[in-house]
């Protein structure tokens, strides 16, 4: 039979997938979290927003919320929990338009000051929710959050807080003129705008059930989940039936599955029915050939007797699907015919079999290598494994299945699988931190190529989206540590070249990196960050970074310790290109000259090379000596002055 409750296209793994078999080579570790439709995490959250505002009902409050941030730079929002109040935040900072740069503020849990005003850029959108954040925390924030606001104004910026909503009260005096509280959308207003955008129209007259579910004040995911179950529903009956047939359905999965389950499981008495049963839920929508021989692994892993009875005298496929309510389409994907089935039974047996926890582990961890399996159906898997890791705060099972399937060489597809299970973790409410806290550590540790593989595209390519202080910071790790390849390095410059904020905090991290160690990637991300081009473009700015005080005084820093460490071949050529931008740019040319002489640290034989590489540059074609004679002898005039400094022939 054909799905009655899931539409599948099935595509190819861009230019590293071969089809139901493995992945073969994978040069760029963003490639791991692309999905079948070609899109990377970044275009996903962008898709996801953008579905999100179709579907966005305003809530009392948005507006005067709306007011105030486009009068003031900054709205604190309260609320209850479970009102939406994050999504109306990413709202009001999307419907502001311009350039300017989404990203969340993470506040410093470990340390004060809890908020860094460098994660501020020019013109930035910013989401700071305090939503789960305890009391001393909150106290502390209410402290630094005026200072933090006018570096919010300074940068033409946009703040939204969403407030602690138990210690929303307290904050009233203090930031009364920031301050408003949003109410729930009115529940069927919600629902109905989910539904319309997904062609069901037909709600003018809601069944009592329907009614009587939103009346209970559900949170606002569990109404959008509803909204995609009756959807599902709809495309499961073919055109048959109405919309209070479809809402019974979704319903019915909502609210009464779990007592369906469990009373299916204790119907199923056989271990192979409920490894069957259990399988079909891990696999959901997998061929089921690979549902057969998963099963026949399960049960190997918990240690069931193996079946002796003759070939002939078992039951066959079909009669066993039929027994755990399942069945195969016209493709041999494997389904139960029970909406919302396969994630009860997979909460069923998490829940109320602990033992079994450890053996599944194992078995998904083997299992994502099993031929009959496509892409899709291995990120399914791990996914699944991680939403019941995540569910129930066990985050070390699934960090330990990560750490082991990382363990493989490049192409193999349990990178792929390593790579999605931590981005399920990144993503996650409750969990979230801990994984990038988690990726930190393992940042700074020397790695096996497959790890430090999957940190790389999970930081480039997930946490960069949200946090993309956080991302840089973790890549400038792995670049530090990275035996093998360059991977690490590229995506940190593609990062960072692509901000202004964090090429400028980037700089400040090598200054202060090329002062206080010798990591040799310091000196060649130095060298990559200080080509002249985007250090002299102001962009949509007031200033160019070249002419901001503090990044002056991190370039000075930072040259001088190449100068030092580095070999003369190793800074001729970009020294060049110093020396080509200040004969191009006459208003910057002093600023550049300045900076590689102050870097030179009046030290002879640093300032000596200098001036023969400005020298032998000078009289290289097509130009010759005469156009650019006189940037050298600015040049020697400058470094005359730093050796009398120096000498203390003239005052500084």
């Amino acid at each position: 039979m054909s799905d009655p409750f899931h539409t599948r296209v099935d595509r190819p793994y861009g230019p590293v997938h071969t089809g139901s078999g493995n992945l073969i080579s994978i040069s760029d570790p963003s490639a791991l979290l692309v999905d079948s439709r070609g899109r990377t995490p970044l275009r996903v959250a962008e898709d996801e927003l953008a579905w999100l505002h179709a579907r966005f009902v305003h809530p009392p409050g948005f507006g005067e919320a709306r007011e105030r941030l486009e009068d003031t730079g900054t709205v604190l929002l309260d609320g209850e929990p479970g009102s939406g109040r994050n999504a109306a935040a990413r709202m009001l900072l999307r419907e502001l338009g311009g350039p300017g740069r989404f990203h969340e503020v993470l506040p410093d849990l470990d340390k004060s000051p809890r908020l860094n005003p460098a994660h501020i850029g020019d013109g930035d959108k910013l989401l700071l929710d305090l939503s789960t954040t305890d009391e001393q925390v909150w106290h502390e924030i209410q402290g630094e959050l005026s200072s933090f606001r006018s570096e919010v104004r300074a940068q033409r910026a946009h703040l939204v807080v969403v407030l602690p909503h138990h210690q929303g009260n307290q904050s009233r005096t203090k930031f009364q003129q920031f301050l408003v509280e949003t109410a729930r959308p009115q529940e069927m207003r919600l629902l109905r705008a989910y539904l319309r955008h997904d062609g069901i129209t037909e709600v003018a007259r809601p069944p009592a059930r329907l009614t009587e579910y939103l009346a209970g004040r559900p949170p606002i995911r569990e109404i959008a989940a509803l909204a995609a179950l009756i959807q599902r529903a709809r495309n499961a009956a073919r055109g048959a039936g109405g919309f209070p047939e479809w809402c019974a359905a979704a319903l019915t999965a909502v609210t009464a599955r779990d007592e369906d389950v469990t009373q299916l499981v204790t119907t199923l008495r056989e271990g192979p029915q409920r490894a069957l049963l259990l399988t079909t839920a891990m696999l959901h929508g997998a061929h089921a050939d690979a549902v057969h021989q998963a099963t026949a692994s399960l049960l190997k892993a918990a240690r069931y007797p193996e079946d002796t009875s003759p070939l002939l005298e078992r039951a066959d496929l079909a009669e066993r699907f039929k027994e755990i309510g399942a069945e195969t389409d016209a493709g041999a994907r494997v389904r139960f015919t029970e909406l919302g089935y396969d994630t009860a039974i997979r909460a069923h047996f998490w829940n109320h079999l602990p033992e079994l926890r450890g053996p599944l582990r194992a078995w998904v961890a083997d299992t994502v290598l099993l031929p009959r399996l496509d892409q899709d159906d291995r990120d399914d898997l791990a996914r699944r494994f991680a939403e019941e890791c995540l569910r129930t705060g066990h985050t070390d099972e699934l960090l330990s299945l990560v750490a082991q399937w990382a363990t493989a060489p490049r192409g193999d597809p349990r990178l792929r699988s390593a790579a999605h299970a931590l981005e399920r973790g990144l993503h996650d409410q409750a969990h979230g931190r801990a994984f990038r806290r988690k990726i930190y550590d393992w940042s700074k540790q020397t790695l096996s190529t497959g790890l430090a593989d999957v940190l790389v595209g999970v930081c480039a390519e997930v946490m960069a989206v949200r946090h993309p202080d956080e991302a840089m910071v973790r890549l400038h790790h792995l670049a530090r540590r990275q035996v093998r390849g360059t991977t690490a390095r590229e995506a940190l410059l593609q990062l960072v070249r692509a901000d202004h904020r964090l090429h400028r905090l980037m700089l400040f991290r090598l200054a202060h990196g090329l002062a206080e160690h010798d990591w040799s990637a310091d000196a060649e991300l130095f060298l990559a960050l200080t080509e002249p081009g985007p250090l002299l473009d102001p962009g949509a700015r007031v200033r160019p970074l070249l002419a901001e005080t503090g990044v002056r005084s991190q370039l000075v820093t930072g040259w001088g310790a190449v100068f030092r460490r580095r070999a003369h071949q190793d800074w001729a050529e970009p020294v060049r290109g110093w020396l080509v931008a200040a004969w191009e740019h006459e208003r910057h040319r002093d600023a550049l000259l300045d900076v590689l002489v102050e870097g030179g640290g009046g030290r002879g034989d640093v300032l000596g090379r200098l001036y023969v590489l400005a020298r032998d540059w000078a009289h290289a074609p097509p130009e010759g000596p005469d156009r650019r004679t006189p940037l050298v002898d600015l040049l020697f005039d400058k470094i005359n002055t730093a050796q009398a400094i120096r000498n203390g022939e003239i005052a500084p």
